[in-house]
């Protein structure tokens, strides 16, 4: 009898022994790395890298973004600039959506045929209502998905011309104002006395992107600027941001750079119909554009605000935060706490339902300036802090080669913008552009922040 039991406590060891090795192996074979706290404990979790372009090996593709359902975390959807190749890269350029159903480990695709097509965004709203917009030879086009992105049967909505850096929002709250698409860009307009101007310009759709608006136009000054992505705060308050690019258009058409160049936000608590003076966040910024998040965790860090930016001089990337709805925010302070000369660029923020700040970017790494790779941070005390960064890419990006023709020079890093969300499991995916296969090729990766054993200290 005692030989019987100790045989019966010697399988059940095995078995949950067994147990413990596949969790372990699991874990494994999705998160690729690790980094540690000072506690030796696994705080961030990298992902494998997966090839997102897998059916378009031969053609560039840049300028990426990446949206999550707001409810269901598996269902991503992703855009990019398809280039032709080889030179003239812009002659035959395209965009396409790329959509998963399974938390990124597949992905199918959407080429609009848009000729000359630009800067591309979307976005998900909670009925599965899926919204594209670029730039096209024919302007601002906005494009719908009733199946959130595996189809686009719908035709366009033009919105003019003389756009520059559009973005799309859907209010994903449950307040009055829940379900109003946004359309924001900034768009060149001529005024009474025949100035050039750069306003601010929003559009909105109350029928699920079907038809917009007359637009609504912000002109802070007499400054070129630089529209940002918009966010919505718990009660349906749009916020968005800008930067100051260049002086007096008229007269500098090109030239005319800032010594410094002011960061900014407005907000509308109306809908989009009114918004507030512009409300100054920081000095610190270069050149790229900027990315804003905010925190809709239930914690004590609902609605706040975070902005992040590369500073020119010291080749930083600089976070903000506003826990006062935009009216006053922080000093700028580095995200990264490896201190080198090495050029940094192109950073993106988001946060996650636990109230994690995630920060991405590119970072020079090589001697020669030429390669990159893609880095992550995380702050798990409302940004006042971050954890040591972790790489993302497996593999160094070297652009400049045959295949990339044109798109190396134009978008050394893959894109003025790269992809970062978070989705409602608390995980984030990185979506970003890189040339490991030769040509630029998009790659996403999932990454886990386990705020239970971190410490920023």
């Amino acid at each position: 009898m005692a030989a019987c039991k100790q045989a019966i406590q010697m399988n059940n060891y095995i078995r949950v022994l067994r147990s413990i090795i596949f969790i372990f192996l699991y874990e494994a074979s999705v998160f690729s790395g690790f980094a540690q706290n000072a506690g030796g404990k696994a705080v961030i979790q990298v992902g494998e890298n997966i090839q997102v372009s897998r059916e378009m090996p031969n053609r560039a593709l840049v300028e990426q973004q990446i949206a999550a359902h707001p409810k269901k975390p598996n269902h991503l959807l992703g855009a990019a600039i398809v280039a032709s190749t080889p030179a003239p890269w812009a002659a035959t350029q395209d965009c396409a959506a790329f959509v998963s159903f399974d938390g990124g480990k597949t992905w199918s695709n959407h080429q609009f045929g848009i000729h000359g097509c630009g800067d591309p965004w979307v976005t998900i709203g909670t009925d599965d209502t899926a919204y594209f917009v670029s730039l096209g030879a024919n302007g601002l086009v906005a494009f719908r998905s009733t199946d959130g992105g595996n189809t686009w049967t719908d035709p366009p909505v033009s919105l003019g011309n003389g756009h520059d850096h559009p973005a799309v929002v859907v209010d994903t709250t449950a307040g009055k104002f829940a379900g109003t698409v946004y359309v924001i860009s900034s768009r060149g307009q001529r005024s009474k006395e025949n100035k050039l101007r750069w306003p601010v310009f929003f559009s909105r759709s109350l029928d699920n992107g079907k038809t917009f608006q007359e637009p609504v136009y912000v002109t802070p000054s007499n400054l070129n600027l630089n529209s940002d992505n918009a966010v919505i705060l718990s009660d349906g308050t749009l916020v968005v941001p800008f930067i100051d690019f260049q002086r007096n258009v008229d007269e500098f058409k090109g030239a005319g750079m800032l010594e410094r160049r002011r960061s900014w936000v407005i907000a509308s608590d109306d809908g989009g119909q009114h918004f507030s003076p512009p409300l100054f966040v920081s000095e610190a910024c270069g050149l790229g554009f900027a990315s804003l998040a905010v925190d809709s965790s239930p914690g004590s860090f609902r609605n706040r605000l975070y902005f992040v930016c590369t500073n020119r001089e010291q080749n930083e990337i600089y976070l903000n935060y506003s826990a006062d709805r935009g009216e006053k925010w922080s000093n700028p302070a580095p995200v990264h706490q490896t201190q080198t000369d090495i050029m940094r660029k192109t950073p993106t923020v988001a946060v996650n339902k636990d109230g994690v700040v995630a920060v991405t970017w590119y970072d020079r790494v090589d001697p020669t300036r030429r390669c990159w790779e893609l880095y992550f941070a995380a702050s798990l005390d409302g940004g006042q802090t971050f954890l040591p960064e972790v790489r993302v890419s497996t593999t160094m990006s070297c652009p400049e080669n045959p295949l990339n023709a044109g798109t190396a020079q134009r978008w050394p890093t893959g894109g003025d913008y790269s992809g970062l969300v978070a989705t409602s499991d608390g995980l984030f995916h990185v979506f970003w552009s890189d040339s490991r296969t030769g040509i630029y090729q998009l790659w996403s990766a999932q990454v886990k922040v386990d705020a239970r054993t971190g410490t920023n200290k």
